[in-house]
């Protein structure tokens, strides 16, 4: 969990209530009706020998007409990490965006104008994940993004994400009565199971495939079983995972926590 997380836009990082269809900024969550914890995570897998570098030529780029300058940004090699990473046709346009990290890259709350509408969350807007409706290579490895979204008005700096996937995990418990996943059969879970869900895009008006709040898209799949207790709590800008395991077996009761910092 913690290895997901460490590759997670920052700011993105929800705990969302799947009974009421609401969420918050994860810095910003006091109660325990935010049962769900949800982020969006970048393409880290494609960031290896000048493949994909995370970053722009702003003076290259063209804001008239879209056009994000992208350096190090090795086009074929990305869209087979992704079909391999998803196991589907996945390419660039039909499965990622770019989101600029800019100010609030360590996840500083307040950086956005409109939080509620920044990321897409379960019906709300993207407005600050840009779509990407063509790719051209440029020379040297680079590329030229075209954007789908308007970039006037918003921040725009040279580091960006890459996006390709949000990520959420849940207690069965929590998430039982909106299934609706083909990977694992919710007649062999149970209440205590703690569950990975992935391969789905808010930006695109989709969201976990055990959840009712838009298109339920993606997979899941079983992280640990016997989980009594599942926190997280953000500590200027890392994440306290705390969990907690318990089985009887006999007369035997073994109860184990454990803490962890995703930075």
């Amino acid at each position: 969990m913690a290895q997901f997380l460490y590759y997670r836009v920052p700011l993105s990082t929800i705990g969302y209530d799947p009974v009421n269809h609401d969420f918050k900024y994860i810095g910003e969550i006091n109660d325990n009706n935010y049962s769900v914890l949800e982020w969006i995570g970048y393409l880290s897998d494609a960031m290896v020998e000048r493949n994909l570098s995370g970053f722009a030529d702003l003076y290259a780029s063209d804001k008239n007409n879209k056009v994000l300058a992208a350096k190090d940004f090795n086009t074929s090699f990305i869209n087979d990490v992704l079909q391999n990473k998803f196991n589907s046709g996945n390419n660039i346009k039909n499965s990622t965006a770019i989101i600029f990290a800019g100010s609030f890259d360590r996840g500083e709350e307040g950086a956005l104008d409109n939080y509620s509408n920044s990321f897409g969350w379960h019906g709300n807007n993207h407005n600050y994940v840009f779509t990407i409706t063509n790719t051209a290579d440029s020379g040297d490895n680079d590329c030229n993004l075209t954007l789908d979204e308007n970039v006037t008005g918003k921040r725009i700096y040279e580091k960006f994400y890459l996006v390709d996937s949000a990520y959420a995990i849940a207690l069965y418990k929590d998430i039982k009565n909106n299934w609706n996943c083909n990977d694992l059969d919710s007649n062999k879970l149970n209440d205590d199971d703690l569950l990975l869900f992935y391969n789905y895009r808010p930006w695109l008006g989709e969201t976990f495939c055990a959840d009712n709040s838009g298109k339920s898209e993606g997979n899941v799949t079983l992280l640990a079983q016997n989980v009594t207790a599942f926190r997280v709590r953000k500590i200027n800008s890392h994440l306290v995972l705390k969990i907690t395991m318990n089985k009887q077996k006999a007369d035997i009761n073994v109860t184990v926590s454990k803490q962890k910092v995703a930075f």
